[in-house]
This record gives C-alpha cells, structure tokens and sequence, in this order.
C-alpha cells in the first residue's frame, strides 16, 4: 500500500452511503482537494474515486488491523470515518488518527467517544464529534433559534424518519433505543432530568407530516446537553414513527438486542429489513421540527424551524464534509468538539437551502407545535 504524505483528507468507509455523499460534497466545494478513500473492497473505492474526479488514491484498509489503520492515516491532514456501526468502531479510528497528527471528524462518536477523547493529556489535535444529521443539526439547529433569545426557556421538539437503513445503521439505531444514547419518556423540567416524565402520543397529526403518526418520547444525550448548555427549563423530545408498522413490530421483538443480550448484527440484518418493507412504495424521509419559546429582553419570544429531507443520507454526508472544510480551514481550534457546538448555524443554513435533497426549511417567529390536533393517545 503505497500512500501519498500530501493527502488532505482521508475517508474511511468512503464508499458507504455517508462516505459517498461526504465526498461528493467536498468535491463540489473544493474540487483541488486531494482524497484518500478507504474501504475492504478497493475496487470500488477506485471507482468512486473515478467517478468523483478528484485527485488522490484508493487503498485497502481493514478496520480491525492496527497496522493497516495506522497506514491509512499516515501522511492525512484529516481523517473523516464513515464506518460503522459505532459500538464497533468507538474510538479505535480517532486514535489511529492522532497518532498520524491528523485532525479528526465523525458524523457519529457521541458520548463514549467524547469521555474516551478527553481524557487529560491525551488527545493533541482537533475532533470534531456527532457531525451528521442527528445528532448533529438536531443539536446545532436548536442552538440557532435560541441564539436569538436573551432567556430561552422551552424546547420542543419532533423527529421523524422513513428511510433505507444500512446494516450499521441499523445497529446503532437499536443501542440507541435500548438507553445506550438516551432514556425513553425522559424530559427535561426545571432544568433537570426527569424518568418517565411523558407518555408516547399515538395516532395525532403533526404539521408537516403527510398523515397521522405515533410519537415516542427519547430525551438523548444530545438535548440533554441542548438543555444545560442553553440554560432550558423545559425539553420535551419525540421520535416519530409515519406508518412505519414493520419496523415497530421488529422493534417490540429486539429488546434484547436493544440491551446487548442478544444478537445485535442478526437484529440489525431484520429492522434493515422491515425499514425497507415500511419504505415499499413511499417516498423516504427525514422530518425535523423545532419549537423554542422565551424571552428577548422581557418581552415573549418563540421561534420554529421545520427541516424535510428526502436523503437522510446526503444530509449527513454533507454535514459531516461542511464539518471537514472547517476543520482544513482552520476555522475549528484544537480540543474536542461536538459538532453543534463549534459549526456555524447560518452558515450551515445556506448549504441546506442549496441541497437538493432538501425540501423543506422554514424558519418562522411564531408556534408550529401548539395545534388543537396533537391529541395524547395510550399504548
């Protein structure tokens, strides 16, 4: 494996659904950068490669050998990892990233990544963390109709998703709604964690949404942070599920992969299956809404975004490239960051807006979540 020690940014997974769309972001953005594509299969990785038309090289590099990781950070400014899942990769790529003196971005990584990371005297370079769509923009747009606000008090928020899964993805999605990421029917009041605090909301309707869906309450470690660092009394989170019924019967049969007492990557392979069963004759999706209430200076102030996506995978791709440009320009200091802390919001806005697989994205001064048809419904 022969490797240039001129490269700008080397991808990891490059030719997974999140890598392919990362790069092709770059590529439109800054088309002299000079690439280093990795995956198993380097056929494909030279494909690509082609097909992007950029300049670089496409090598082999298995994950689980230290050496060949260690080979393909050497001589790269940047190391982007798109591989996955998560709870495999943890923080074996940051480090072998660190240990190249090259920065590091990931549109995963989340909690376990960061306390891995942050450990005194350890990390030397510059991390950015969660530089994807959620978490990523579920935390950084929050973040940018508060910053409006001299006392932000409220959030309310409702995420849905109807997509393809990948196999890590779908991996992570079932840690995620196992605890490992957050706690169901959590909330925030008066300022701190509250269990069990709200009930699933079944069978209502949603602004934006096309038909009538179930909610399910998840406070994440992401709006929990959003809470603390923005000073919230009040956080109420919601996972929505649009006529997804095979992926919630898979769901009430995975608890134990949920909680790693079963097997994950058999789960996984059955909940990317009843996505696809759900997705059979519907258009994919990917729907954000965002409500803040406050106060500007003593008077009343809410503000509400609504974010649709067709590509949930294209948006991650370009949050996480928006996130690497930043961090080649030199725009993101040393530390590790999550990447709502450190990403400019109205800059981040002006990209969206330019994305095809963007639909939809108001921005207005007024509710969206308080409709008379958002009824609570038992389980």
């Amino acid at each position: 494996m022969s490797q240039s020690s001129t490269t700008d940014v080397a991808v990891l997974g490059a030719y997974g659904a999140v890598g392919q769309a990362a790069l092709r972001a770059i590529a439109n953005r800054r088309p002299e950068t000079r690439v280093r594509l990795g995956g198993r299969n380097v056929a494909r990785a030279e494909a690509l490669l082609d097909e992007l038309g950029l300049s670089g090289e496409a090598v082999g590099v298995d994950l689980a050998d230290g050496e060949s990781l260690a080979g393909f950070c050497r001589g790269s400014r940047v190391v982007l990892n798109c591989a996955g899942p998560s709870y495999v990769v943890q923080d074996r790529v940051a480090w072998a990233a660190v240990a190249a003196s090259a920065d590091y971005v990931d549109p995963g990584g989340d909690e376990p990544v960061f306390d891995a990371l942050r450990r005194p005297g350890t990390f030397t370079g510059t991390a950015v963390l969660t530089a994807g769509m959620q978490p990523g923009l579920t935390g950084l747009l929050p973040k940018h109709l508060a910053r409006s606000m001299s006392h932000p008090r409220s959030l309310t928020a409702y995420v849905g998703t109807m997509d393809r899964l990948t196999p890590a993805g779908a991996a992570d999605y079932l840690l995620s709604m196992g605890g490992s990421y957050g706690e169901a029917q959590a909330a925030i009041r008066g300022g701190v964690r509250v269990e069990r605090e709200l009930e699933p909301r079944t069978d209502v309707t949603l602004p934006y949404f096309t038909g009538r869906v179930d909610a399910y309450p998840y406070l994440s470690f992401e709006s929990g942070q959003l809470a603390a660092s923005l000073g919230l009394e009040r956080v109420d989170w919601f996972n929505v599920f649009e006529g997804g019924a095979h992926m919630m019967s898979c769901l009430s049969r995975l608890q134990g992969a949920m909680h790693g007492e079963s097997d994950l990557a058999v789960a996984a392979e059955e909940l990317t299956r009843a996505a696809a069963l759900d997705l059979f004759g519907k258009s994919p999706f990917q729907l954000m809404l965002f409500e803040v209430t406050g106060a500007h200076h003593g008077s009343p102030v809410t503000r509400s975004l609504a974010l649709r996506a067709h590509d949930t995978y294209a948006v991650t791709g370009l949050v996480s490239a928006l996130a690497v440009l930043d961090v080649f320009a030199g725009r993101v200091g040393p530390g590790v960051h999550f990447a709502s802390d450190v990403l400019d919001a109205d800059a981040m806005l002006t990209q969206l807006r330019a994305e095809p697989a963007v639909n939809v994205l108001d921005i207005s001064d007024r509710a969206i979540l308080s409709a008379p048809t958002m009824e609570q419904g038992e389980l």
